[in-house]
């Protein structure tokens, strides 16, 4: 763990139980990215945990991630992140992945903002925020200002689903936890291309909250090789979530 110029790094072995066709799957990609987020915020001292006793708590609104070259189990990667400056009520945090031979093999881009857990809505973020995070920087791994929102599809729908969320699905905030989501979209590939090799690109859209007892519908729409979910409410009127893979 070290901390220079704003930006914040993390090492780790990864795990077989982490692979998928004997590589690290975008989920659990995604998985040491979260944890190296949350290891910064720890570090200094903003961490869910820190923020707590304001009633506070972060909340992701979008992941978008390019994997470059996929790593394997056992293998040693180094993940660096940094936070960029403030836009209104959001903030991104990029990343990138490098080998042990320091290689970058992938990189990512998140948005979070932070609400009130007693309210139940997003609130301003301290105005010394780039003070208690040592520094922000203007670098984005994909050059963009935001990520993209992402939107239904106007083909025909593909194949459906149908779950029932359970205890296991859940993070701390009684909500399914983000990742999970990617359970959802996987459920729904073709046989071909969940057994295949891994899509190198993920990117995910939350809308609102899903709970515990309810029951989504996802959808599933291909277009030119990408392949989107879109997960529902059971009445479908409600967007939840909408994962693209490419």
């Amino acid at each position: 763990m070290s901390i220079e110029e704003g930006i914040y790094e993390e090492e780790y072995i990864t795990r077989f139980a982490q692979t998928l066709h004997g590589e690290v799957s975008n989920k659990n990609l995604l998985s040491y990215l979260e944890d190296t987020g949350g290891a910064h915020s720890a570090h200094c001292k903003f961490s869910i945990v820190d923020i707590a006793k304001d009633n506070l708590t972060w909340f992701i609104l979008a992941w978008k991630m390019q994997v470059i070259k996929r790593p394997k189990a056992a293998q040693k990667i180094k993940i660096q992140t940094w936070g960029r400056p403030v836009k209104r009520l959001f903030m991104l945090r990029e990343f990138k992945i490098f080998d042990e031979k320091d290689e970058l093999i992938a990189i990512a881009s998140s948005k979070w903002c932070l609400v009130d857990t007693k309210i139940g809505k997003i609130v301003k973020a301290p105005d010394n925020l780039e003070e208690i995070y040592h520094k922000f920087r203007e670098e984005s791994v994909f050059e963009i200002d935001d990520i993209s929102k992402l939107t239904v599809p106007n083909s025909d729908i593909v194949k459906n689903d149908e779950y029932k969320i359970r205890r296991f699905d859940l993070d701390g905030n009684m909500h399914v936890h983000n990742l999970n989501y990617v359970n959802f979209a996987y459920e729904l590939l073709p046989e071909d291309i969940y057994n295949g090799k891994e899509l190198n690109n993920i990117e995910i859209v939350y809308k609102k909250e899903i709970k515990y007892g309810e029951i989504i519908k996802s959808s599933l729409y291909v277009e030119n090789g990408i392949y989107t979910i879109v997960i529902m409410d059971e009445k479908e009127e409600v967007i939840h979530a909408i994962v693209k893979l490419y």
